[in-house]
């Protein structure tokens, strides 16, 4: 049960980790186009 609850806590903190690489990624595209 531990384990499974690790294994769950870290599929949340990649998906947090993805949503803010690709908001960082979208804002300096944003930032780079005139």
């Amino acid at each position: 049960m531990k384990v499974g609850y690790d294994y769950f806590e870290n599929i949340l903190n990649f998906d947090k980790y993805r949503i803010r690489e690709r908001l960082r990624f979208m804002k300096e595209k944003r930032e780079t186009e005139p």
